[in-house]
C-alpha cells in the first residue's frame, strides 16, 4: 500500500489570507465551499469547492517537483504512461475538469506516426484526445509523444506549492519517504547512461539545473542509503556552450550523478526504477554487462552449499581474479566464511545473495 501525506486543505488556505483578499471557508459534509473575497474592489467573489483533506503519495511529489509546472494553474508532462496514471489519479481527487494535449515530434517520423501516438494515449486513458501539438523541428526520443495534463485553478496551484515546500522538508528526514520520493524523481529527470566501449551503466543521473534542487537531492540519496562520489554536472547555457564549440546550441541542464556498483545494486533493490518501465528496461539490460555483475550472477552454482577457496577456483577454472572475487563479495557481505583452522576457511552465500539473486530471478535477468 502506498504511503501518502495528508494535508488539511482549510490550514493550507489559512496561510494564503492577506489583507486585501481572503478566504472563506463554508464546511459541507463531504467537502469544503471556498470562497475568496477582495476587500475594495468590485465584482462577485469566487468560489470552488474542494476535498477536506489533500492526499498526495511521496511518488506522485517526486513527479511533481522533477516533471511538474507550477504557476497560475498545474501542469504536467510526460511521456511515461505510468506516471501519467500517477497524476491523473491525484488529480482526480479535487473533482475539477483537467485539459489534456498531447505534443509529437514528427522529424523524420513516417507520416502515421501522429495517428499511432494518438490511438495509444486514447486507448490508454479512454478519452479523445482533442488537441495535438506537432513539433518539426526535433527528432522524435519518445515511444508515443509527450502528454500534457492542465489543472486550471489557481487556488489548487498555490496550495501544491505549499504542498511540495512542506513535503520536501519532511522528505529529507525519513529514509522510507525519500526512498518512495525519488521513485518519482527518477521517473521524471532520471537518465541511464551507458559506456560505448564496454555497454554497460557507467552512471544514472538525476538533471537539475539550480544547485539547491541538486543539493535537496543529494540529501534524500543519503538519506536512502545512497552515496555520492563525483561531483555535480553543472548547468551550461547555450551561451557557454557555444564558446565551449558544442554541437547543440541549447546547453545542458546539471544534473547529480550516481555512480560505481553498490549504488547501482541499490537503485534496482529499493525499485527506484519502477515508475518507468523503458528505464529500467534499460537499466537491468545493461546493467547486466556490467564486469561484478556478471561475477556476482557465476556464484548461483555455490547457492545452498558451503565451498571452499580451492573449489571456487576448481569451479571457475581461473585462479587470481576469482580469488579476489570472493574476497570482495565476502566483503560486500553476499559471502559468509567460517574457519577451519589456522589458514583454511569455508565459505557459504549469505541471506543477502539469495534475496538479491532471487530479485535478479524475478525480473527475469537471471537463469
Amino acid at each position: 500500500m502506498r504511503t501518502c501525506l495528508i494535508f488539511k486543505t482549510g490550514r493550507l488556505i489559512d496561510f494564503l489570507n492577506s489583507s486585501n483578499e481572503f478566504y472563506e471557508i463554508r464546511e459541507n459534509k463531504n467537502d469544503l465551499k471556498i470562497i475568496k473575497k477582495y476587500k475594495d474592489k468590485r465584482g462577485g467573489p469566487f468560489f470552488v469547492t474542494l476535498p477536506k483533506e489533500i492526499k498526495i503519495s511521496l511518488e506522485v511529489i517526486g513527479l511533481i517537483v522533477g516533471e511538474g509546472y507550477i504557476g497560475r494553474n498545474f501542469i504536467f508532462a510526460n511521456s511515461n504512461e505510468k506516471a501519467i496514471d500517477e497524476i491523473l489519479c491525484f488529480l482526480n481527487q479535487f473533482k475539477l475538469p483537467i485539459k489534456t494535449y498531447l505534443e509529437i515530434s514528427i522529424k523524420n517520423k513516417q507520416a502515421d506516426f501522429k495517428n499511432q501516438c494518438k490511438k495509444f494515449w486514447e486507448n490508454h486513458l479512454k478519452i479523445k484526445i482533442k488537441k495535438t501539438r506537432l513539433r518539426g523541428e526535433f527528432n522524435n526520443i519518445t515511444k508515443y509523444g509527450t502528454m500534457h495534463l492542465i489543472l486550471n485553478n489557481s487556488l489548487v496551484a498555490k496550495l501544491l506549492k505549499q504542498i511540495i515546500n512542506l513535503s520536501k522538508i519532511r522528505i529529507e528526514k525519513n529514509k522510507q519517504f525519500s526512498i518512495n520520493y525519488l521513485r518519482g524523481i527518477i521517473a521524471a529527470e532520471g537518465n541511464i547512461n551507458i559506456k560505448k566501449r564496454t555497454n554497460c551503466i557507467y552512471m544514472v543521473r538525476i538533471s537539475a539545473s539550480k544547485q539547491e534542487e541538486r543539493d535537496h537531492y543529494k540529501k534524500c540519496l543519503k538519506k536512502a542509503g545512497i552515496n555520492i562520489y563525483c561531483e555535480d554536472m553543472d548547468t551550461i547555457s547555450s551561451e557557454e556552450g557555444i564558446k565551449k564549440g558544442w554541437k547543440t546550441t541549447k546547453g545542458r541542464a546539471g544534473a547529480v550523478i550516481i555512480s560505481r556498483w553498490d549504488n547501482f545494486i541499490k537503485i534496482f533493490n529499493l525499485g527506484l526504477l519502477d515508475l518507468n518501465n523503458e528505464k529500467k528496461i534499460k537499466f537491468l539490460k545493461y546493467f547486466l554487462n556490467n564486469k561484478f555483475t556478471k561475477q556476482f550472477l557465476d556464484f548461483k552454482y555455490f547457492l545452498n552449499k558451503e565451498f571452499t577457496m580451492k573449489q571456487a577456483q576448481r569451479y571457475f577454472g581461473f585462479e587470481g581474479r576469482h580469488l579476489n572475487r570472493v574476497l570482495t563479495l565476502y566483503k560486500k557481505g553476499y559471502i559468509f566464511r567460517r574457519k577451519l583452522n589456522k589458514v583454511k576457511f569455508v565459505y557459504k552465500l549469505t541471506d543477502s545473495y539469495i534475496n538479491l539473486y532471487n530479485k535478479f530471478k524475478k525480473e527475469g535477468v537471471a537463469n
